[in-house]
């Protein structure tokens, strides 16, 4: 268990990493920009050219990857607490499926070619029904965590499925745009949705924060959690529809990016313990800083050719999931 002065520090440290990396995602790009000159842009001071990169190219999406990497990490982490699997993320339940299936469908009406709004909002109307179709279906089992988890999966295969039958009737170009949404891009959203989604997150990830000790409780599986006073169903289903809400808010506008709900919690877990009302907050900040530097990696990795973000967190992913496995394994031994 973490002791109380680690996780002080640990309090202490990453809001002042995540400015840095706030910073340094501005400065970087195509075009280097010096620190001071992007301190001094910030303040709309400095070169109209300057002015421009920083404030209304790279700033909102900055403040995108930061929201959104906020709210996959906390959702990762409330889905695994509520249905005791460390496996559970946006993926396992459906949300993305939904989403990818909204977006795919707006391609092949012709909805996208109106205007690039309708993308988020027929991703959020896909990852709703998909959040409604789970609900309604784990009704039945009076929200069994397996069952969540398996209708779930059973949901996302359906969705995936749609997909593929969508791009068969699909043209070309609306396949490749499709496809670059579904790999996961912060470069496409809509701005105007910027703040709506800031308000959805960060006042959904605090009233998250705030239901820790209740998700602690809710750990211990439904008879323990009833015999120490918890409606453990009604609970389920409102810190389930919270958390769908979320993520839906962040896939809708970033696409599906893998890894970043299921990793962070694992690693934060490792540092400050298994107490959820740490867990959630730590969880949320450290996605507010993996998603920013992933997103800037993107795009100067092989710049100027942009590469989509979920492919950065997949590989990201993937890797630590391997090392994680392969280190379980020599400690069993």
């Amino acid at each position: 268990m973490a002791s109380k002065r680690t996780k002080m520090l640990v309090f202490s440290i990453m809001p002042a990493l995540a400015f840095f990396v706030f910073i340094f995602s501005l400065k970087a790009g195509t075009k280097d920009i010096s620190f001071f000159d992007t301190l001094k842009a910030l303040f709309g001071i400095g070169e109209e050219s300057v002015l421009m990169i920083v404030k209304q190219i790279r700033l909102p999406r900055i403040m995108m990857a930061m929201t959104a990497g906020a709210g996959l990490a906390a959702g990762g982490c409330v889905f695994q607490g509520i249905l005791r699997n460390p496996l559970a993320d946006p993926f396992t339940l459906g949300i993305s499926g939904g989403a990818a299936f909204g977006v795919c469908a707006s391609f092949v009406a012709g909805l996208a070619s109106v205007g690039w709004i309708f993308i988020p909002f027929s991703a959020f109307a896909g990852a709703l029904l998909a959040v409604l179709a789970v609900y309604i279906l784990s009704m039945r089992e009076k929200f069994n965590s397996n069952s969540m988890i398996l209708y779930g999966v059973i949901i996302s295969y359906i969705f995936s499925s749609a997909v593929m039958l969508l791009f068969s009737l699909s043209k070309t170009n609306q396949v490749y745009s499709a496809f670059m949404w579904l790999m996961g891009n912060i470069s496409m959203f809509d701005e105007r949705i910027l703040p709506f989604v800031i308000i959805v997150v960060l006042a959904g990830t605090v009233i998250l924060c705030l239901t820790g000790n209740i998700i602690n409780v809710l750990t211990l599986g439904g008879q323990k959690a009833n015999t120490l006073g918890i409606d453990t169903e009604k609970m389920i289903k409102i810190i389930f529809l919270l958390t769908s809400l979320i993520t839906a808010s962040c896939v809708s506008c970033c696409g599906i990016i893998g890894f970043v709900g299921l990793m962070m919690p694992h690693i934060m877990r490792k540092i400050v313990g298994g107490n959820h009302s740490l867990l959630i907050p730590a969880s949320a900040l450290a996605g507010c800083i993996f998603l920013p530097l992933c997103d800037t990696l993107s795009r100067t990795l092989l710049s100027p050719v942009e590469i989509p973000v979920g492919v950065i967190t997949s590989i990201a992913g993937g890797i630590f999931f391997i090392f994680l496995m392969i280190r379980r394994t020599r400690n069993a031994l």
